[in-house]
């Protein structure tokens, strides 16, 4: 979504939550409504005055958090963008009812009822007016390499066309050996890497897509120095000019050659205190907040099946030590006693009814911020995982072992990003981006869209 875009889209989310305020006063002021005691009294047009801010920001900030800003991963039905709207609705009635009983303030309630109806038709009939005039344009794409991280992406992009790229072929680079139909999810070889420029000149691709090697000699450096590098040491890189033009980049100098680099750990170690800081106030926030929830949820669990409330399950922790994660129970009791370790798949026939719902939610994780307080998790970061997987990631996934440099996180980049079914290879793209961009502000992003997700019910 462009910035144009979306600022138009702001603009008449607010506008449209400011008219729709405006024609509830303007039927309760001149259309008898059944239920209601007559027509309301013309100086009651106060209140619009008065609140149509509030109304606005609400209806602004209400969808955020419900996502309704974000770039869809695929497109949305109709059916899909009225559930949402209908969620939003209800959501700003009952905060509309909150604010002005807790400010003390009057306000017809018929108004409120119109407002919400009207706020919600317009709000659906502008949102499809948006989506039927974007147009978005079909990017053709070469794919530099053909192994198996090539052809992963090039199914990737042929499964969701919505993204706006199509793969028009990949080209070889230099020193790779190029047999017969290797490639067939590739499409056609197009040549070389030299032969790019007239493929470009002739307009037969728009954008090249570079894929490097998850098996370099810089990987498996990094994976054997994880666990083993002193406090004081750094990893440096003398860049060539391709390395030069990626962004946000950390580094030294030496003389006039720029060296980047790649692992700062002396950094975690000044700035974890910050981060600590961070998981201790907001966490027992969220603890102390959550704990009528947590209380109700634990009810729940011991009402609908037998077994213990509290679920607990070894997990990987910061240098591959392991820990004990809590949870609120969600499957049957011992229901991997035959299947051993494997990952919930949709419609998991040993979650428990209650336990889907609070999956669902994530309410199955409030347990976890004790985790947080006692230190063996951080609100961000990479996700624990079971000791089964991290010992089979270790041999197949180069470089999976840098990310036990942090503490497992609550939520974590992969998570907001993400999907629940992506690959352990793409998890740690995103474990290890989060590792070299860390700030406060990251984190406190990552919380944010948190809520939205789990408002939304998607997500890893």
């Amino acid at each position: 979504m462009t910035s144009r875009r979306w600022f138009l889209r702001l603009v008449g989310d607010g506008a449209t939550a400011v008219v729709a305020l405006w024609a509830a006063f303007q039927v309760r002021l001149h259309v008898p409504v059944p239920g209601t005691r007559g027509l309301l009294p013309g100086d009651r047009l106060r209140f619009l005055s008065r609140e149509w801010l509030v109304v606005l920001l609400l209806q602004v900030s209400t969808l955020y958090f419900l996502g309704l800003y974000d770039p869809a991963p695929r497109p949305r039905g109709r059916l899909e963008l009225a559930r949402r709207l209908a969620v939003a609705a209800a959501f700003q009635a009952m905060a509309l009812m909150a604010w002005w009983f807790l400010a003390n303030r009057q306000f017809p309630r018929s108004v409120v009822l119109l407002f919400v109806v009207f706020d919600l038709i317009l709000l659906f009939g502008w949102r499809l007016l948006l989506d039927r005039t974007e147009s978005r344009r079909v990017r053709r794409v070469a794919i530099a390499g053909g192994g198996e991280a090539a052809r992963d992406l090039a199914r990737t992009i042929a499964r969701e066309p919505w993204h706006g790229l199509q793969v028009a072929g990949w080209v070889s680079i230099p020193g790779e050996l190029v047999a017969e139909g290797e490639e067939p999810a590739l499409g056609s070889l197009l040549g070389t890497t030299a032969d790019l420029p007239s493929l470009l000149a002739a307009d037969r691709i728009d954008d090249i897509l570079l894929v490097g090697s998850d098996d370099s000699w810089q990987a498996r450096l990094i994976d054997g120095l994880a666990g083993t590098r002193p406090d004081h040491t750094s990893v440096l890189l003398l860049p060539g000019p391709f390395e030069s033009l990626i962004g946000r980049m950390r580094y030294r100098w030496v003389n006039d050659l720029p060296l980047i680099e790649v692992v700062r750990e002396t950094e975690w170690r000044i700035n974890w205190p910050l981060k600590r800081l961070l998981d201790l106030v907001v966490g027992s926030g969220l603890l102390l907040l959550a704990s009528p929830v947590l209380a109700v949820c634990a009810l729940a669990v011991r009402a609908t099946s037998s077994g213990e409330i509290l679920y607990r399950q070894t997990r990987v922790g910061r240098g591959q030590k392991p820990f004990t994660l809590y949870k609120l129970r969600t499957m049957r009791q011992d229901a991997e006693a035959e299947s051993g370790e494997v990952l919930a798949q949709p419609g998991d026939p040993r979650l428990t009814p209650i336990g889907a719902l609070l999956r669902r939610f994530r309410l199955d994780e409030i347990p976890q911020l004790f985790n947080v307080l006692q230190g063996t998790m951080s609100l961000v970061g990479p996700r624990p995982e079971r000791p089964g997987f991290v010992q089979r990631y270790l041999k197949e996934v180069p470089g999976y072992a840098e990310r036990f440099s942090l503490a497992p996180g609550l939520t974590g980049l992969a998570q907001v990003n993400g999907d629940y079914y992506s690959s352990p290879q793409n998890k740690l793209r995103y474990d290890l981006a989060y590792m070299a961009n860390w700030t406060l502000w990251l984190d406190l992003s990552i919380l944010l869209r948190t809520v939205k997700i789990v408002l939304t019910s998607q997500g890893v």
